[in-house]
């Protein structure tokens, strides 16, 4: 078993929460169909993989969004867009920067892995290097996609057992977990002590013990 060598956290909900209310509440006073968008044309309905996946410019994304929503497009609704989109992403976790805090003192290096809306690239600025940030629309595939995790890992060049994945979604730490990644389920309680599982002193310990398995996953109902 290998010794960790990048913890890489996913963003929304991990080391931020991410809300499209802000979007949602902007895209309501101005549609002009107000009666049916909360039942099928609200921002929470719309589907944002192919932006995501960096398949559309964002004005394109903008344009298509409007005309879902049944708002009329504007340079102007544009810039709202901008900035209700910002307005949904909250301060760090602190939990979150205390874990990453932790795991760089006993050299781990750390980076994001996130199925990200291209507008907010600028908010992960300051909390991980460049070159070890990875959003799916610069990789073209989506979490659980097994791609995305085989092209991060190629580019990091490791292996699947040096690399710790945390994320707030389970289908994505255990689609992650069929590469050999080491998983934790995030829980802004419990992320400190779970990370201390996986720090070289006790990490090395335990995986000499026969009976240890890869797969470390936490109930965030507990």
């Amino acid at each position: 078993m290998g010794s960790i060598k990048f913890a890489i956290f996913d963003v929304g909900q991990t080391i931020y929460h991410f809300s499209l209310r802000p979007l949602n509440d902007l895209l309501y006073h101005q549609t002009t169909e107000p009666k049916t968008f909360m039942q099928k044309h609200a921002a929470f309905h719309y589907d944002y993989k192919p932006y995501m996946k960096g398949l559309i410019s964002h004005q394109e994304f903008v344009r298509d969004l409007c005309s879902f929503c049944h708002v009329p497009y504007s340079a102007d609704i544009l810039l709202q867009i901008n900035k209700a989109l910002h307005l949904g992403c909250s301060a760090p976790f602190k939990e979150t920067l205390q874990a990453m805090q932790q795991l760089n003192r006993h050299s781990i290096e750390i980076g994001i892995l996130s199925n990200a809306l291209p507008i907010l690239s600028d908010t992960k600025i300051d909390i991980v290097k460049p070159e070890y940030a990875f959003t799916s629309y610069q990789l073209g595939y989506l979490k659980p996609d097994l791609k995305i995790y085989q092209e991060m890992t190629r580019i990091l060049g490791c292996q699947y057992n040096e690399i710790l994945f945390i994320d707030d979604k389970k289908q994505n730490i255990e689609a992650a977990q069929t590469l050999g990644i080491k998983g934790i389920i995030y829980n802004r309680n419990t992320i400190l002590d779970e990370i201390s599982f996986y720090l070289p002193e006790r990490y090395d310990r335990l995986s000499k013990d026969a009976t240890h398995t890869d797969v470390h996953l936490f109930d965030k109902s507990r």
